[in-house]
């Protein structure tokens, strides 16, 4: 499954600021980098549904 444009935006944005293992990046900063855009939330989900990152505020109950 190919990714979106704006989901390999922000893995490209992780890998130019993140390299360690566990790294935590907030919904500010990527607002901050990629505007408050709502294809944004979309490739966060994206991104969470295919294993790339996890979402820990998600609102999912525990």
């Amino acid at each position: 499954m190919p990714l979106s444009e704006t989901a390999c935006e922000i893995l490209r944005f992780f890998r130019d600021t993140h390299r360690e293992p566990g790294a935590c990046m907030t919904m500010a900063t990527l607002d901050a980098h990629l505007g408050t855009d709502p294809t944004v939330a979309v490739a966060i989900s994206e991104l969470e549904q295919l294993g790339y990152a996890t979402v820990p505020d998600a609102g999912r109950p525990n």
